[in-house]
């Protein structure tokens, strides 16, 4: 199988790419870094940019599946500029290679775009599965992913022929970013608390069982929308002490108040403060490595 990935130098594409090639697939990777080169046979890299509209359309050649995960990150200040970027960086990059597939006629099996558990509404009670989301229009961060899925369901109807999923991510768990990483090093200096109530559900996944989803997307032309969320979701309180335990630290101050962490982050509390209790009904064959938050932190603890 070969697979053409976007935003393939982050986290996740990191990720994904180190599965496929372990697993003898082909990558190909789209980047705007010209000068990126591979000695490995089965990675390639390809230029493109999707604001001038300019693509290597040898990138195509072969591939039976697109993994679409470009994007500005979400964690940046949520200034009018980030947010322009946070949202145009998803729209025109997916609209654009949708956009050359169906133009130049590429034939492929597949197309899997990420996506996030922002299209749930933000409730410490409520349970929320793949058929209850909701289009926030008070809410930046819904917004974005309301408006990226979308474009992808634009293109559904026009490429019929093509298996379409759209992932919803949960909170991924990474030794190389994100609240791990950041809660990790801040538990050693015992400044790690919790933020605002703390009763927030978190519902996380591990970053291994993200690529493994993915890839066997690709391998299985799966159709659809789907949570890729752990089975066993978490207190934001609770995953804190947790990761705090696993590092040999203890959480010694008390809860961060909610007005303090919105004069801080601004808008983007919203990331830290909202909650989403998050189920998947369509994972049932899915064997996670990591359902359970101990066995996970274990793991990035090492």
């Amino acid at each position: 199988m070969k697979l053409l990935i976007t935003g393939g130098s982050g986290t996740l594409g990191q990720e994904i790419t180190n599965l496929a090639l372990a697993k003898k697939h082909q990558v190909h990777i789209l980047s705007r870094n010209k000068k990126l080169v591979s000695k490995n046979i089965n990675l390639k890299y390809f230029y493109w940019d999707p604001y001038s509209e300019e693509i290597d359309i040898n990138c195509f050649n072969g591939v039976d599946a697109v993994i679409n995960l470009a994007g500005f990150s979400v964690f940046n200040f949520w200034t009018t500029k980030n947010k322009s970027k946070i949202l145009k960086s998803r729209l025109d990059s997916t609209y654009f290679i949708l956009k050359q597939i169906k133009e130049k006629g590429i034939k492929l099996k597949s197309f899997i775009n990420a996506s996030g558990i922002a299209a749930y509404s933000n409730s410490l009670t409520k349970v929320s599965s793949e058929d209850d989301s909701e289009n926030i229009k008070d809410s930046f961060i819904n917004q974005v992913v309301i408006k990226w899925e979308s474009k992808v369901l634009e293109f559904e109807k026009k490429l019929p022929e093509i298996s379409f999923s759209v992932i919803r991510i949960g909170l991924v768990l990474s030794k190389s970013g994100g609240v791990f990483k950041i809660s990790k090093n801040l538990s050693k200096i015992f400044l790690l608390s919790a933020l605002g109530s703390g009763n927030q559900w978190q519902s996380w996944i591990h970053v291994v069982d993200v690529a493994n989803f993915f890839t066997k997307c690709a391998e299985r032309n799966h159709r659809g929308v789907f949570n890729l969320v752990s089975p066993n979701p978490i207190t934001q309180n609770e995953l804190l002490r947790k990761i705090a335990l696993h590092n040999k630290s203890q959480i010694i101050f008390p809860n961060i108040p909610r007005f303090i962490v919105k004069i801080f982050f601004g808008e983007m509390s919203e990331l830290v403060l909202s909650s989403q209790k998050v189920i998947s009904n369509k994972l049932n064959d899915f064997v996670f490595k990591f359902p359970k938050i101990d066995d996970a932190l274990k793991d990035l603890s090492k």
